[in-house]
């Protein structure tokens, strides 16, 4: 019942067979806000030009490398290390932190700079040249959006592991896999452990996007324990229901809190199970949409004493299952793709009171739960409605935690983003999905069905080794 209220390459150094790989795989990058595509000067520094001048290269992602695929300087790395100027110097794996880079799923790369993971950089415009400089994400000025031009794509879709990993897993069409799964410690009587959380998700494919950057998240599911579920899907439509009527996505978007039976498209702040259980969704725009931040562990015996699993983050979200709607926009504002720009909309959203009254094609949802886990979910579509030789069309949802009980905290944790929780022994990689995941094959975190519990990984041990029937 609810209620509505409104393949990673290690780069010892560049063989040959490396170098043709680059070339073969090469893209260039342009920023969103200038049409400008990414190169460099004579020295190797960073900068946009027209994406028909002669300084303007193509680049190409290895790991977590961006290396120069074209021009005097081919395979070269870009390093931050340099007074904050961007530079390509040769690849070095002794210096894994000045060379390693992330590209985001909004288009933006970022770095940590010697080692430091409390303070974000990314890459900006230095004004009045076109000369790119490394900046805190934070301060004033908006990191600078990539994509291809070809395709329009502006990242892969990866899974961001609990221990700072970044993998790829490929999964395939219309199959659903656990990525979370918590399941308690059995009582003596008990035959089989209950499930205290579960967080499975649904691959799509999107055929029009470049082949291995084709599959992404489509559907969500959530079993919070005490037939406490939520399901969200999308469509590839509008449905009929939305055309005169504001809805999530622009009426692809669509929440169920009863396992699937009946859904609900519209905006909203909803109440669902028994006890203080609550989901509040709106439309936003790209600009407002939110980057990824990590999640508090709740101490049940002390409510002000909280934890960050992954240490201190400005992007940490600290929850009150009382505060209004609208506070959710002003705790997400330093971590939105453009916070500038973003902050005159929250602004007007205020003002005005009509959070649940936006129309949009983008999405943002926030799950709380007090006994559980509590998320955040952002929901992007590209292209949908065009017919564009060449576009990436697709839809995309990402999730995040944003707190965890002491409760779940405490027990293991399976799936496939639950298993990074602990490295493996023989762990030397975090972009290698095959020695981050237990399960070799990507069928062994397969589910029957959106609820399902039960997966392959879950019965083969840390080591490798299935359980004995």
């Amino acid at each position: 019942m609810y209620s509505s209220t409104s393949s990673t390459v290690l780069l010892l150094l560049l063989s040959s067979s490396l170098l043709s790989a680059v070339h073969a795989n090469k893209r260039n990058f342009k920023a969103l806000s200038t049409d400008n595509c990414m190169g460099y000067d004579h020295l190797g520094y960073i900068y946009t030009y027209g994406c028909d001048h002669e300084y303007a290269h193509a680049f190409e992602r290895v790991g977590p490398n961006l290396i120069a695929a074209e021009g005097p300087m081919s395979g070269k790395c870009l390093d931050n290390q340099f007074d904050y100027w961007p530079i390509l110097k040769d690849c070095d794996l002794t210096e894994p932190d000045s060379q390693r880079w992330t590209f985001q799923d909004d288009g933006q790369w970022t770095v940590y700079l010697n080692g430091d993971t409390s303070v974000e950089y990314c890459l900006k415009f230095i004004s009045p040249t076109v000369r790119v400089k490394i900046d805190k994400s934070s301060d004033s000025g908006d990191c600078i959006q990539w994509y291809d031009p070809a395709t329009g794509t502006l990242g892969d879709p990866i899974i961001m592991g609990l221990q700072g990993q970044q993998f790829k897993f490929d999964g395939r069409d219309d199959a659903w896999y656990a990525n979370l799964a918590v399941q308690g410690t059995p009582d003596s009587k008990d035959i089989f452990p209950t499930s205290l959380f579960q967080w499975n998700m649904k691959f799509k494919q999107f055929p029009t996007c470049p082949d291995g950057e084709d599959m992404f998240v489509s559907s969500l599911a959530y079993d919070f324990g005490n037939n406490k579920t939520v399901l969200i899907a999308t469509t590839p439509e509008t449905i009929p229901q939305c055309e005169d009527e504001v809805c999530l996505g622009d009426g692809t978007l669509h929440i169920s809190f009863d396992g699937g039976k009946t859904f609900v498209s519209n905006p909203g702040d909803y109440s669902f199970g028994v006890g203080n259980h609550r989901l509040v969704s709106h439309n936003t725009y790209d600009a407002c949409s939110r980057k990824w931040f990590d999640f508090d562990v709740s101490e049940r015996r002390n409510k002000d004493n909280k934890k960050n699993i992954r240490g201190e983050n400005i992007r940490s979200l600290k929850t009150d299952f009382k505060k209004p709607s609208l506070q959710y926009l002003t705790e997400q504002k330093k971590s939105t793709i453009r916070p500038a720009e973003c902050e005159n909309w929250i602004q007007d959203r205020f003002h005005n009171n009509d959070l649940f009254l936006q129309k949009g094609e983008w999405s943002t949802i926030h799950i709380e739960t007090p006994d559980t886990v509590s998320l955040h979910i952002e929901y992007r579509r590209n292209n949908l409605q065009r017919e564009v030789e060449g576009q990436c069309n697709f839809q995309s949802l990402d999730a995040w935690m944003t707190r965890v009980s002491k409760e779940i905290h405490d027990e293991e944790w399976n799936g496939i983003l639950g298993e990074t929780r602990v490295r493996k022994n023989h762990h030397n990689s975090d972009e290698d999905r095959f020695t981050i995941l237990r399960g070799e094959n990507d069928a062994d975190y397969e589910l029957d069905g959106p609820f399902e519990t039960d997966f392959p990984a879950l019965h083969i041990l840390p080591s490798g080794i299935k359980e004995k029937e």
